[in-house]
């Protein structure tokens, strides 16, 4: 997949560094910076379920043990 590529990844829980937090939430990002995050319900089309717990700290997201090729 391209590095510039738009992808949307669905987390169980999104931690922002200003301290809110989206449960169920879908993470829209090129490479690993950070364009849109939003909650849902149902199933997203176009996304991709990555689950567990990502970290978005200054605009780019951070996930353990999850690379992002």
């Amino acid at each position: 997949m391209k590095e510039n590529a738009l992808r949307r990844l669905a987390f169980h829980e999104v931690i922002f560094d200003d301290g809110h937090t989206l449960h169920h939430a879908v993470v829209e990002v090129c490479g690993k910076e950070v364009l849109n995050s939003y909650t849902f319900s149902g199933e997203p089309a176009m996304t991709e379920w990555i689950g567990g717990k990502a970290f978005v700290e200054k605009g780019k997201i951070r996930m353990l043990n999850v690379r992002l090729s």
